[in-house]
């Protein structure tokens, strides 16, 4: 089911995905995850791109996990970034970009703070910081108050 999420947040950022749900949905089967809409997904041909994306968002909201709108990814893709800093996964300076840039372009004012925190982070992750360890501490900080103001 984590990679039909994956391919919701990327069609709701307009990224080609159609020729890749046929054959997610036919995975996502063997892997007892079921709906209607699924079963006939994973019965169509990499040529039916339009039909597989109307099908895909059907058995997505068959599946109590409808794809969201753009902001709503922006924010999946922020708190996705924000757990890596935390978990230690990844380079917290690029997760700390990575956040700073989907919030700016959300067009959500509330994240507006979030954006200018996380730039204020990245943009000052060199000459700010006597050590690697205070940017990543600090990067760890702010992600964690973002999951806790931002909670999925």
């Amino acid at each position: 089911m984590e990679h039909l999420r994956e391919l919701a947040v990327r069609l709701a950022m307009d990224e080609p995905v159609g020729d890749d749900l046929p054959t997610a949905a036919a995975h996502a089967l063997t892997r007892g995850v079921d709906s209607p809409g699924l079963r006939e997904l994973a019965g169509l041909s990499k040529g039916q791109s339009r039909e597989a994306v109307d099908l895909f968002r059907q058995a997505m909201d068959e599946l109590g996990s409808p794809v969201p709108d753009e902001p709503g990814a922006r924010l999946h893709l922020m708190r996705q970034a924000a757990a890596d800093i935390v978990a230690g996964d990844g380079d917290a300076e690029d997760l700390s970009y990575e956040i700073y840039w989907h919030a700016a372009y959300s067009q959500l004012p509330e994240l507006r703070p979030v954006a200018d925190r996380f730039l204020e982070l990245y943009a000052g992750w060199g000459p700010a910081f006597d050590q690697t360890e205070e940017a990543i501490a600090a990067a760890k900080v702010a992600a964690l108050s973002f999951l806790r103001d931002h909670p999925a």
